[in-house]
């Protein structure tokens, strides 16, 4: 079992047959027992990653709804979704002053920080603390979840 904070990019590919599809598949295998978290902002960014990847493969609208509507239902079953606060959002514009992000890239960032944070929090103090993998198809913001010190998958690195 691993805990695992996927960002969108990630998110979407379970929904279209890409590279990494399969493995993003393997990730949510509930027999894997595998904790995942994502950021409330996701519920928005994945929508609109899945309506523009329909519109650049022609795909029907009762298909993409469809395919929001499996994202949804995703959400309640597979995730535990991380609610954006106030404090968030200042850590993540904070974020932004020392990193090249995104306003998106920066609030899934700081959703993970503070994942990683209460996980830490929650663990006793002679616990090894439990490792947050990032999940990012996005290789520039994986760079820069690195040197925040975050393990990290690419699930396109799985074809």
């Amino acid at each position: 079992m691993a805990m695992y904070f996927l960002d969108s990019s990630a998110i979407v590919k379970r929904y279209f047959q890409e590279p990494g599809h399969e493995w993003i598949e393997t990730l949510h295998d509930p027999n894997e027992g595998h904790v995942l978290y994502i950021a409330q902002a996701a519920l928005v960014e994945v929508v609109a990653s899945i309506c523009r990847k329909a519109r650049e493969q022609d795909m029907p609208l009762e298909e993409r709804n469809i395919t929001i509507d499996d994202f949804r239902r995703d959400v309640r079953r597979s995730y535990s979704v991380w609610v954006v606060d106030t404090a968030l959002y200042t850590a993540a514009g904070d974020l932004c002053r020392t990193q090249r992000l995104r306003a998106y890239d920066a609030m899934q960032l700081a959703c993970a920080l503070a994942v990683r944070e209460d996980a830490f929090t929650a663990q006793p103090p002679e616990a090894e603390p439990p490792d947050v993998i990032f999940v990012s198809a996005d290789r520039g913001l994986l760079t820069l979840v690195l040197a925040e010190g975050f393990n990290v998958e690419d699930p396109n690195n799985y074809t």
